[in-house]
């Protein structure tokens, strides 16, 4: 019975990642995107997620918590840093050592997209019955709890 379990858990997750992460794509972010005058995507937006969660941190660390390769994460750092969206500095012990860090520009945008997100979540949201949220509720609260275990 367990063995069909997890099988049935493989099966959905392999299901419903995919459609949580095209939903979110088309429904929210490509809306929001395009409310910006700054040419960056969704990708861009998470490196500076992390570097306004975590602080200043290594090219290498940033592609570690992505799974991107080092030569794309020099692109996008590149990209960014031409925006003026974050900078790169010298380690303090070892100057060969290039660290990236969010700039004032960089965190201005990045929380006027994640009040843009935030609103776009809620008005797709909102054609649920209360009850529907609710239990979404339940279940993303479910879901983080048992993934913050598998960590």
């Amino acid at each position: 019975m367990r063995e069909e379990s997890l099988d049935r858990v493989v099966e959905y997750l392999s299901i419903v990642i995919p459609l949580i992460d095209r939903s979110i794509r088309r429904k929210l972010l490509k809306p929001v995107q395009a409310a910006f005058n700054v040419d960056i995507s969704p990708l861009h937006f998470m490196i500076m997620k992390i570097l306004d969660e975590e602080g200043t941190l290594h090219i290498t660390e940033i592609g570690e918590k992505l799974q991107i390769y080092r030569p794309q994460m020099t692109y996008l750092i590149d990209q960014l840093v031409c925006l003026d969206l974050v900078e790169r500095e010298a380690g303090t012990t070892d100057r060969r050592i290039i660290n990236v860090s969010l700039t004032g520009k960089g965190k201005s945008l990045l929380v006027e997209h994640d009040g843009l997100i935030k609103d776009a979540v809620k008005a797709s949201l909102s054609h649920l019955a209360n009850e529907e949220v609710e239990e979404l509720l339940v279940s993303l609260k479910k879901l983080r709890d048992i993934f913050s275990k598998l960590q």
